[in-house]
């Protein structure tokens, strides 16, 4: 009963120690150091407590920890029969945490063999009752290990950033909620952020973190008691660092390493990719050679083919018109909204456009340095929108060919969309993100993805962004703000195009595993399978009053193209290709099929 009574009115005693006089104070880190168990045969006895006393000194000079005193520690020791020296099961260790009212416990081992001191030092979280991380140093003397203890409190420092909040902007300069009293100095840094979304599992619902959207990184240069001033080290977009946004410290030698390793990467990447350039131009260069010698003759035969229009190219399908060879290979398509416009990208930077009813061709524009990605035409007919493989995105006038706007991005461009009014883009890249481009005032808001985006889709009325990729998910999101809106799953590989269809009430997309599913978008379900294609599906098209949907396979010859109905996801018709179809479009009205193979684009009518 006394022991009972006794733990009672410890428990009160914590708990009035537990009140914090200021802000600062309340920040710092409860943390029990307990001695070390002795394993080995040592000339001075109470290594295991000394080098306990050192390091509970380290750490109070740090100013970010609050050390429980030893007397108190000691007293719920002997109530609970436990030797202090020894609590190395992190169970025990956990139990004689929560008695203190402490987060952490630090404990370990001094081992003494073959003239070499060595202290391990492990950090149990008294919550869970798991290991947060586990050190050791060796030292050859008892004495020389005390020097070396400075380092073991490093470790555990970084386990324990300062957070706090912008408090102040002025300028250059601005000042946080973290001062003297919290452990901060001179040239500390800070990384700058604000909390985005829970990432949760899209099984259990478990949360597994916070989503943290970087602004930038101070440097401290005055410390006051409370407060300290910093000057912007670096800021992710003018202005980005602002009022109200949450700071945490980083290591400048962890910063640097992080620095030296993202700048490793990013030259790799850069070797890589002017490898892959060289490799491209010199089968270039080669295939360019082997089709010399048979160019007249192939454009012979294929315009006598064209001529007769006897042998059509997709079985079950009438070819109504075909625009004449051009010079590079096509890499892509998009059909205007309107039905008047084709406008096809090829793999040298240039963009063509055609009229579908007077089969003339409108302009050519030299747009990118390299391969043209994606394009795509505005509702209304006025505007294009280009990407290519130099990590620029471009929006022009279509009446008057010349450029509006541009943006400049990180990485290859994979896919764009414009929105229902034509003033906003989404642009997917690999690189993991998308964006949401506003074309009239040059503003763009980011989202990431778990792997690289390949496919990107907006709803009709905007409320709505999907992407997809590598990660064999689709994400909705909320394009205004950036939030994740649900995650859905049910392909088993890369998916590689996105189109709403139901007025934004379905999304339809199609993958690398041969399949397509038809998604309700408010409940995130899966109302169809799409199935019976015999290789990965990479083209999808649309027309606009949503009745028609068809879908193209990858194979090089024989090619399959199913025709549905989206609502239902019923299967309508299927047609066979002798070639392989590199790109697919349809005309908003559902009748005519836009074709694209290697150098040549051809029209069919749809039945």
């Amino acid at each position: 009963m006394r022991t009972v009574i006794s733990i009672i009115a410890l428990f009160w005693l914590l708990a009035a120690s537990a009140l914090p006089v200021s802000a600062a104070e309340y920040r710092k880190i409860k943390v029990a150091v307990l001695d070390f168990q002795q394993q080995g045969s040592f000339e001075t006895a109470g290594v295991g407590r000394i080098a306990a006393e050192w390091l509970t000194t380290s750490l109070v000079e740090t100013g970010r920890f609050e050390i429980i005193e030893r007397r108190l520690l000691q007293q719920i020791v002997d109530e609970q029969k436990m030797g202090v020296s020894g609590l190395l099961d992190p169970a025990s260790a956990s139990r004689i945490g929560r008695l203190l009212g402490v987060k952490t416990v630090v404990t370990g081992t001094i081992q003494h063999y073959e003239n070499t001191f060595e202290l391990n030092v492990r950090l149990i979280n008294v919550e869970t009752g798991a290991i947060v991380t586990a050190d050791r140093i060796k030292a050859g003397s008892a004495s020389s290990l005390r020097n070396l203890v400075g380092r073991i409190t490093t470790r555990i420092v970084r386990h324990f950033p300062l957070q706090g909040y912008v408090v102040q902007r002025t300028g250059n300069r601005v000042m946080i909620d973290l001062g003297r009293q919290s452990g901060v100095s001179p040239g500390l840094q800070f990384s700058v952020f604000l909390e985005g979304k829970p990432l949760r599992h899209p099984k259990t619902g478990e949360v597994l973190s916070i989503e943290q959207i970087e602004k930038g990184t101070l440097t401290i240069s005055e410390v006051r008691e409370k407060t300290a001033l910093a000057t912007i080290s670096s800021e992710n977009c003018s202005g980005c660092i602002q009022e109200g946004q949450q700071v945490s410290s980083v290591f400048v030698e962890e910063a640097r390493r992080r620095d030296e390793l993202q700048q490793q990467q990013d030259e790799e990447r850069k070797r890589l990719e002017r490898e892959q350039e060289d490799q491209e131009k010199r089968d270039k260069e080669i295939r360019k050679q082997e089709e010399e010698r048979k160019k007249r003759e192939r454009e012979t035969a294929e315009r006598s083919k064209r001529q007769t229009e006897q042998g059509q190219i997709i079985a079950g399908l009438i070819s109504v018109m075909t625009f004449p060879a051009q010079k590079e290979s096509l890499t892509s398509l998009a059909v205007s909204p309107t039905g008047r416009v084709v406008a096809a990208g090829d793999n040298d930077g240039r963009i063509m456009a055609w009229d579908l009813k007077t089969r003339q061709q409108l302009f050519t524009l030299p747009a990118h340095k390299g391969e043209v990605t994606a394009v795509d035409i505005s509702h209304d007919g006025r505007l294009l929108a280009s990407a290519g493989k130099d990590k620029r995105v471009t929006v022009w006038n279509i009446s008057r060919q010349q450029q509006v706007a541009a943006l400049e991005v990180k990485e290859k461009v994979t896919d764009i969309e414009f929105s229902r009014s034509g003033q906003q883009l989404a642009i997917g890249l690999d690189n993991k993100e998308s964006w949401i481009w506003n074309i009239a005032n040059n503003r763009s808001r980011t989202v990431k993805s778990d792997d690289d985006v390949l496919a990107v889709a907006l709803s009709p009325d905007g409320h709505l962004l999907a992407t997809g990729g590598k990660d064999k998910l689709i994400s909705l999101w909320e394009p205004n703000s950036g939030r994740l809106l649900r995650r859905l799953s049910g392909h088993a590989k890369d998916i590689r195009m996105l189109t709403f269809v139901a007025n934004g009430r379905r999304l339809v997309s199609v993958s690398d595993d041969k399949q397509g599913i038809l998604w309700d978008t408010r409940s995130g379900a899966q109302l169809r399978i799409l199935g019976g294609h015999d290789d990965q599906i990479v083209h999808l098209a649309v027309s606009r009053d949503g009745h028609k949907l068809v879908t193209g396979e990858r194979r090089r010859g024989d090619g399959l193209i199913i025709l549905w109905d989206p609502e239902t996801g019923r299967e309508l018709r299927r047609y066979r290709a002798e070639k392989r179809v590199d790109l697919m479009g349809m005309t908003p009205d559902g009748t005519l099929l836009v074709i694209g193979h290697d150098k040549d684009l051809s029209v069919y009518q749809l039945n």
